[in-house]
């Protein structure tokens, strides 16, 4: 009996092993299926299955599994969304200024623009430090400028990376980026858009609100922001951005301790609109929120897209410690040719509040994992 099988993805047949992963069975025919973690941590290799003999290995959502983890167990039928191809690109940290005690404002020039989907995310490695995956987004004025990836990121005390923004890692410092990656990003159509963010979640949730606004400015938009801390919820220029563009349901909640005024004290699940099997709901941020948030989606028979914020206890390995041993400081620069932003003012490393201390161990948003080596599968063809 052949072990051999017929794998058609998006319209084109490939001839695939029995056994082999989605993933795998695309590289050996020199197609590229989306993927990033291949754990099954990331969702970026999310597809449909259309028809056919595919093992799910658990992964299984709503019609979906992760191309990953599912195996081929005859001929079947896959799709997937076209995105932009990952590639790497060379940047340089322009600017880094504050929005609160704990979150940061991080913005790498590049030479060219870097295309993506709203709401995808990049792996960002800072010359001597490991990589983080962080979600390019635009200002939170609305202003997007395309030779700049604009990021926030939360500051943890003792982090690795975070806590060196703005000290080590400073105006001029090179930045590598590898993406984009990601399933979560924007897609037009007629369903309500529901978007639930916590913390820092807010920038793909950001990105996926503006271009839906600019894009389809008629369309039903609810969104629901979240943080612990009162005083992290940075992104109200945002909010009124979306305001003054004509979205009313907004609601801004604290889940920490009570604020007042228009600041809602309970958990962003407590705030939900009924919600129905013709949503498009996102969520972004805590793994915990962005669960509970997909479980009510499921249980509703709505649609829902989310790329959870991993942690990474890494302490970077010894080269990235020597490096960092060996490297002069970065030398601040009076001017920023890359970028405009903010108008009038020169960008500079604003001094930063210390971050807040933290009853866990410091943990930062990390690579849910690498993408395996591909040499071995290619080599088959």
């Amino acid at each position: 009996m052949s072990n051999k099988c017929t794998l058609t993805v998006n319209g084109r047949q490939l001839r695939a092993s029995i056994g082999d992963t989605l993933v795998e069975a695309g590289l050996a025919s020199k197609m590229l299926i989306p993927h990033d973690c291949c754990s099954g941590q990331c969702d970026t290799c999310k597809v449909r299955v259309v028809s056919g003999s595919v093992d799910d290995q658990g992964t299984l959502d709503g019609g979906t599994v992760l191309a990953c983890q599912a195996t081929i167990e005859g001929d079947a039928e896959i799709i997937f969304d076209e995105v932009p191809v990952p590639a790497k690109r060379a940047g340089t940290v322009t600017a880094i200024r504050p929005f609160s005690p704990e979150i940061l404002e991080v913005v790498v020039g590049l030479n060219s623009p870097f295309p993506y989907f709203a709401g995808q995310y990049m792996k960002v490695a800072f010359a001597g430090y490991p990589s983080r995956d962080y979600s390019p987004t635009a200002y939170l004025d609305g202003a997007l400028d395309e030779t700049e990836l604009v990021f926030h990121v939360t500051r943890y005390e003792g982090g690795l990376v975070s806590s060196a923004l703005g000290h080590a890692i400073g105006i001029g410092h090179k930045a590598a980026i590898n993406g984009p990656y990601g399933h979560a990003f924007y897609r037009p159509g007629p369903s309500r858009l529901i978007l639930v963010a916590s913390g820092t979640g807010w920038a793909p949730i950001w990105s996926v609100a503006r271009a839906a606004r600019i894009g389809e400015p008629d369309r039903e938009i609810v969104v629901i922001a979240a943080a612990r801390d009162p005083r992290n919820l940075y992104m109200r220029p945002a909010l009124n951005w979306l305001s003054a563009h004509g979205i009313s349901d907004i609601i801004l909640t604290a889940t920490g301790e009570r604020a007042g005024g228009d600041i809602r004290f309970g958990r962003p699940t407590e705030f939900l609109p009924t919600i129905t099997a013709s949503d498009l709901v996102y969520a972004a941020g805590a793994p915990e929120m962005v669960d509970a948030i997909k479980h009510i989606a499921t249980l509703c028979g709505a649609e829902c897209h989310a790329d959870p914020f991993t942690v990474s206890p890494n302490a970077g390995s010894m080269l990235d410690r020597l490096r960092r041993a060996m490297r002069a400081p970065s030398a601040a620069s009076s001017t920023n040719p890359l970028s405009p932003r903010p108008l009038g003012v020169p960008t500079a490393v604003i001094p930063l509040p210390a971050a807040a201390a933290r009853h866990a161990a410091a943990l930062e948003r990390g690579a849910p994992g690498e993408t395996r080596r591909r040499a071995r599968l290619l080599a088959r063809s």
